[in-house]
Parts: structure tokens; C-alpha cells; sequence
């Protein structure tokens, strides 16, 4: 199989900078920071319109099977990442790192609704 891994943005770069790495990510970010509580409160899909749902929103989102989108921003410092990728490798690390971080423990749990 092959694997795709795209980050769309990772640190605040302007245009044509190279974004930082995951492993910079994970080590300089996620390990210190708090990702926003904003990344995980409740939105409402709408594709339905008779049957708003209220959905959790989370910094891991599966897009497809195999496929994980990682995104947010942290509180006490501006570094918005972006990424999506297919790799078994890198969803590992980063949803531990996630999980691990102070936002994870913090709001999580807070923020979760039921879903029918």
C-alpha cells in the first residue's frame, strides 16, 4: 500500500515556508502546550437539513477508512496544525501524542456528547 501523508499547515508560516515536522510538532508542541478547548466542543452537521445533528468535534477526525485528519491550535501558543494522512506510522504517533496532550485530559471528556 502506499502511504500519503500531506500537511497542509504546521506552525505559523507564511506562504512558501516550509511547515515544521511532526516530529517538531509532537516534541516542541503537543508535549507542551494546550491544544484549545474550542477544538473540542460540539458542531452541528448539516448535510441532513430535517436532522441537525449535534456532532463531537476532535483534533483526530477520520475521514476514511484509513484515513486521519489531525488539526488545531493551542492556548498559550499560535501553531496551527493541519495534517492528513494514511500512514500507520504516523496516525499512531500522533493520536498518542494527542491523547497525552493537557487539552485531551482537559476537555475531552467535558465536551462529549451522546450521539444517536
Amino acid at each position: 500500500m502506499n502511504y500519503k501523508t500531506t500537511i497542509h499547515s504546521n506552525g505559523s508560516k507564511w506562504a512558501g515556508e516550509k511547515p515544521d515536522t511532526i516530529d517538531f510538532l509532537i516534541n516542541e508542541r503537543l508535549n507542551k502546550y494546550t491544544i484549545e478547548e474550542r477544538f473540542f466542543q460540539t458542531w452541528k452537521d448539516k448535510t441532513d437539513i430535517k436532522n441537525i445533528k449535534l456532532l463531537n468535534f476532535c483534533p483526530i477526525s477520520n475521514i476514511e477508512p484509513n484515513e486521519v485528519k489531525f488539526f488545531g491550535n493551542f492556548e498559550e501558543y499560535s501553531h496551527v496544525f493541519r495534517i492528513t494522512t494514511n500512514d500507520p506510522k504516523i496516525i499512531k504517533k500522533l493520536t498518542e501524542a494527542i491523547k497525552k496532550n493537557k487539552g485531551w485530559l482537559k476537555y475531552y471528556d467535558k465536551n462529549l456528547i451522546g450521539l444517536d
